[in-house]
């Protein structure tokens, strides 16, 4: 079973999977907002007492199912950032091996085998994401699984049809997840700036949720001193809705 969190895509509406699958995100959430037994029960019985005012559970996307749970997990607890441990730690392994993966890239014989290389680096780090039904990282060991990663190839590469897009782009609004995965986008950033005359913005979450990247994360692993960096504007699981004042750069 995929998780709801799969998809922050409008067009993606819940089915009844959604539903075992959002009581559990709120089990997990709430285990990692507070070590109140009575807290965490309430977390789950608040989601559950939710979940059972819809009639419709298709008229919900996944995504609006898990920052509902965020939030009642926010509002019940009190912790305004539940996952930010987790994150710290991501970002500090994935620092850790960026000196790593960059000397890889730098090592390449052309600029298209870098791009590939850059491409590849961001999709391999898409393993920090502890969210995913079924799927949980193990920290010690994800150094020594993202190179492996690099070292892999792609099933479908497109590298050349990014690099031609990009190439007639004037403006690149460039959308990040989760946190440690965002030091990867930088190496991929970092190439697209310096090759492209284009203007690029990097955009994270403006609230927490889940384990996706802030602007405190961006900082973390200095992106921010890279690219302009701007926000969703809200604290939504994707981008289909509420105000988007940080999309709209000057």
């Amino acid at each position: 079973m995929r998780s709801c969190r799969v998809g922050a895509e409008e067009g993606l509406r819940g089915n009844l999977l959604c539903v075992p699958c959002t009581v559990r995100a709120a089990y997990d959430v709430a285990l990692r907002s507070t070590r109140d037994e009575n807290l965490q029960g309430e977390v789950v019985m608040e989601v559950v007492r939710w979940l059972s005012t819809i009639r419709r559970i298709n008229r919900f996307t996944p995504a609006e199912l898990h920052t509902e749970v965020c939030r009642i997990a926010r509002r019940v607890t009190g912790n305004p950032d539940p996952f930010r441990p987790v994150k710290v730690l991501s970002n500090r392994v994935a620092m850790k091996v960026l000196p790593t993966v960059r000397r890889m890239i730098e090592d390449s014989e052309s600029f298209e085998e870098a791009f590939r290389k850059a491409v590849m680096a961001a999709i391999c780090g898409n393993t920090i994401d502890f969210e995913v039904e079924g799927y949980k990282p193990s920290m010690s060991l994800l150094d020594r699984s993202l190179i492996e990663c690099l070292g892999g190839t792609l099933s479908i590469d497109d590298t050349e049809k990014l690099m031609s897009l990009l190439s007639k782009s004037r403006r690149v609004l460039y959308l990040l997840d989760n946190a440690g995965e965002i030091a990867f986008d930088r190496l991929l950033i970092e190439l697209i700036v310096d090759r492209y005359p284009l203007k690029l913005w990097a955009v994270v979450k403006e609230g927490p949720v889940l384990n996706d990247a802030t602007m405190e994360d961006a900082e973390e692993v200095g992106l921010t001193s890279v690219v302009e960096v701007v926000t969703t504007g809200n604290d939504y699981v994707g981008l289909w809705r509420g105000p988007r004042r940080g999309l709209e750069p000057s």
